[in-house]
Order: C-alpha cells, then sequence, then structure tokens
C-alpha cells in the first residue's frame, strides 16, 4: 500500500530539513556562489507521514520571469510523483504571481530529458559552473526555458500536470 505525500509551501522550521533532501544531490551548499539563499517564501516542501521528503523553489526576476532554484527528493523516494508534483506546484505560483517564462538550469541528462519531455521545456543555452554544486562531474549547467503559459494551458486542458 503507498503512502500519500502532501504539498504545502514551507515553514519557517524547514530549512535543515530542506538541505538534509538537497544533501544526496550535492544541492545543499546554501549558501554559495552557485546558490546564494534558500528563500522559505518561495518553496513547497513534500512530506510524508510528516517527514520532509523532497523540496522545490522558485525566484521572481521580473514580472513575467521567473526562476527555479532547487528540486530534490529523497533517492529512496524517486519515481514517486513527488518531483512532478513539486515542479508542477512550484510552476502554478509563479503563475499566479503573473510569470509568463521560467528558466531552469539542471546538469544530470536524465533530469534534463525529464524538464523537456514531461513540462515542455526547451534548451536554450549553457552557463558554467562557479562552484561544484550538483553532479561533481559536469562543469557546466544547461540552461532551459519553459513557456509558463503554454505549460499552463496544457494544464488547464488536461485537468491535471499536462504532458509536454
Amino acid at each position: 500500500m503507498s503512502r500519500a505525500f502532501v504539498i504545502e509551501p514551507a515553514r519557517a522550521g524547514d530549512r535543515e530539513a530542506i538541505l538534509a533532501v538537497m544533501r544526496p544531490w550535492n544541492m545543499h551548499h546554501v549558501p554559495s556562489p552557485e546558490m546564494e539563499e534558500l528563500d522559505l517564501a518561495a518553496f513547497f516542501v513534500a512530506r510524508l507521514d510528516g517527514d520532509i521528503v523532497g523540496a522545490s523553489g522558485y525566484k521572481i526576476l521580473s514580472p513575467t520571469q521567473g526562476k527555479t532554484t532547487l528540486l530534490a527528493v529523497l533517492p529512496e523516494h524517486a519515481g514517486t510523483g513527488i518531483g512532478a508534483a513539486l515542479q508542477h506546484k512550484r510552476l502554478e505560483a509563479m503563475h499566479r504571481l503573473g510569470v509568463k517564462r521560467v528558466t531552469t538550469n539542471a546538469d544530470r541528462p536524465a533530469t534534463i530529458r525529464w524538464y523537456k519531455d514531461r513540462f515542455g521545456y526547451k534548451e536554450v543555452g549553457e552557463l558554467l559552473k562557479v562552484s561544484e554544486f550538483g553532479d561533481p562531474q559536469v562543469d557546466r549547467w544547461t540552461t532551459l526555458e519553459l513557456d509558463l503559459e503554454g505549460y499552463m494551458r496544457r494544464a488547464d486542458a488536461a485537468g491535471r500536470e499536462p504532458s509536454a
């Protein structure tokens, strides 16, 4: 029997648990040159039996441009839909704030494919890493961009998280 997870806004005391979720993916170095802050007001967590097992954040860059920050799920919960639910929740939040385009940086090939295939992102460039963060075998981020309005139209038509 699978247990249900809940996606909710991060709370004031969630910082250490969020960083613990990021640690297996080497994304816990906050603050660092790659990730200067962890703004809990722009973070969602996935709770399972009260424990944080996933987290995702975003940043508003301008009235119409947003950026995802961190997204991770504890390895033992991979493939359960938690990551997709966290991604969809932060996209909904940015859309409600008026964002039309979302930028995401990723370094793992499987993650890049996931963003493209599942959410409709397009690859728009690369960015050299400025410190060790994420996959230590990869020295650059692949920059992806999402037409958030198009994504939300597909979500509304599907009545849920859409396929790309």
